[in-house]
């Protein structure tokens, strides 16, 4: 009797600690935003070493967040009118990540076009339609690019979905118009061609309830909205005057509610977490807020979670992410495709005595040679 008592104990223990390493090993990120503002200026090596080491974290998936950002950025080699006024003509961030992607085996997200302009006043019927239409054409032409590319999961709507701007503010503003106008077109049009489509939109808990948060969405898709993944930002960093947008103890009401959503209308759920401090938007948190973001998220129903941004990972990011979280091994695709290895990947080799480099998100930088 005592025997099998012990024995009892023993396939008790081991199915506990079984069932504790599967849930631990799930609590990772699946992916990371990259909105370019570092990444444009880094060479091909760089991203390419960025991109295998997020795919040894098991961060698959790559959000480009844009395509092209109204008279400031452009990522990629575009020929539109309305986009050659752009300052910054980064038009290599897009081909270069589609090739580190492919040799890392990720997937990549193209984001489309956004106007500069925060939506604290929402836009009128004809600037929605104009929006649309701006965002119709960067489509046809990115597909004619890189339409071919199996690596490129789907395109991203940069512009950031929030109930309380489209909540009868004017009379015009509503989730139907926002719906018809401008999601429905770009989001059809995406499909069509094969790609899925994300969005991200945002919230702020001292503006609503769980339960308004819930009913806006189940109105943006009876209104015809059906995007294949919807990536709700958990608000758990980003602040008005200091006040947060989200608390991490009462994080879970709001997302729970939009997964509810999704589910009726056979959307994907996941969670867009901040990886940024609420008191410095350019600094990574500690892993302890981390940890408990990506927890409630899980539990929350979310089938993937995705960092924001690759930016604020700074210079110690990934190697901070590599400590904190360990990697989910079940959940990483296997590579299938390798190229041959450059001589100036081998960092430590003797071909690269003289090359200097410095680290930023977690990638080495050439410098000079």
């Amino acid at each position: 009797m005592q025997i099998s008592l012990k024995i009892f104990r023993f396939h008790t223990l081991t199915l506990t600690l079984s069932l504790l390493f599967a849930y631990t090993t799930a609590a990772n990120l699946d992916g990371v935003f990259d909105a370019g503002w570092t990444t444009a200026y880094q060479t091909a090596d760089s991203i390419n070493h960025m991109h295998v080491r997020l795919h040894a974290l098991g961060m698959e998936q790559v959000v480009l967040q844009y395509a092209a950002v109204e008279k400031t950025h452009l990522y990629y080699p575009s020929k539109l009118e309305f986009l050659q006024n752009t300052e910054y003509k980064n038009n290599q961030l897009f081909p270069k990540s589609i090739e580190a992607a492919k040799s890392a085996g990720n997937k990549i997200w193209l984001g489309l076009y956004y106007d500069g302009e925060n939506w604290y006043i929402p836009p009128t019927i004809s600037q929605l339609d104009t929006l649309a239409a701006r965002n119709l054409k960067v489509l046809d032409e990115l597909h004619v690019l890189y339409g071919n590319e199996t690596v490129i999961e789907g395109v991203y709507i940069p512009q950031e979905i929030a109930r309380y701007y489209w909540d009868g503010l004017r009379e015009d503003a509503t989730a139907a118009a926002l719906a018809t106008h401008f999601l429905n077109p770009v989001t059809q049009a995406a499909q069509a061609k094969g790609w899925k489509v994300l969005a991200a939109p945002f919230y702020n808990q001292n503006l609503e309830t769980p339960e308004k948060l819930q009913s806006f969405f189940e109105s943006l898709f009876a209104a015809g909205f059906k995007p294949n993944v919807i990536a709700v930002q958990d608000g758990v960093g980003a602040s008005d005057a200091g006040k947060p947008h989200a608390d991490i103890s009462t994080v879970g009401n709001y997302e729970r509610a939009v997964a509810k959503a999704c589910t009726q209308y056979g959307i994907e759920f996941w969670v867009d977490l901040e990886l940024f401090r609420t008191v410095d938007s350019h600094v990574l948190a500690d892993s302890a807020r981390l940890s408990a973001q990506l927890d409630t998220a899980r539990a929350a129903g979310a089938s993937k979670v995705i960092g924001y941004d690759l930016a604020v990972l700074g210079n110690a990011g990934l190697d901070s992410l590599e400590k904190w979280f360990p990697r989910d091994t079940s959940q990483t695709t296997p590579i299938k495709e390798r190229r041959a290895q450059r001589t100036s990947q081998n960092y430590g080799g003797p071909h690269n005595k003289e090359i200097r480099y410095y680290k930023l998100n977690g990638a080495r930088v050439k410098t000079s040679e």
